[in-house]
């Protein structure tokens, strides 16, 4: 379920950035190309590998849940930031 929902974000962040650097005629580098590949990556991929590991040593139910809630955070972290730059 949360590589689905990092996968629908990376999608949302990719027709953002070229949606809005369209709009504004800007053909120049900008931190929002990254958003979506951050996500995908970051976010769909490592989940997806997540859930393949899960399977074979069942380790998600002990003490691994907190480092998880501090990748979530610190991945969405990143990208807002990517966003409120690249907006700027």
């Amino acid at each position: 379920m949360t590589s689905i929902v990092y996968g629908v974000l990376g999608l949302i962040g990719g027709v953002f950035y070229r949606e809005f650097t369209k709009l504004n005629s800007f053909t120049d580098f900008t931190t929002l190309t990254v958003v979506h590949t951050h996500y995908l990556m970051l976010g769909m991929v490592f989940f997806l590998l997540l859930v393949l590991v899960e399977k074979n040593f069942h380790f998600v139910a002990t003490k691994v849940s907190k480092y998880l809630l501090f990748y979530h955070n610190g991945l969405n972290l990143t990208v807002v930031m990517l966003v409120v730059r690249g907006v700027v």
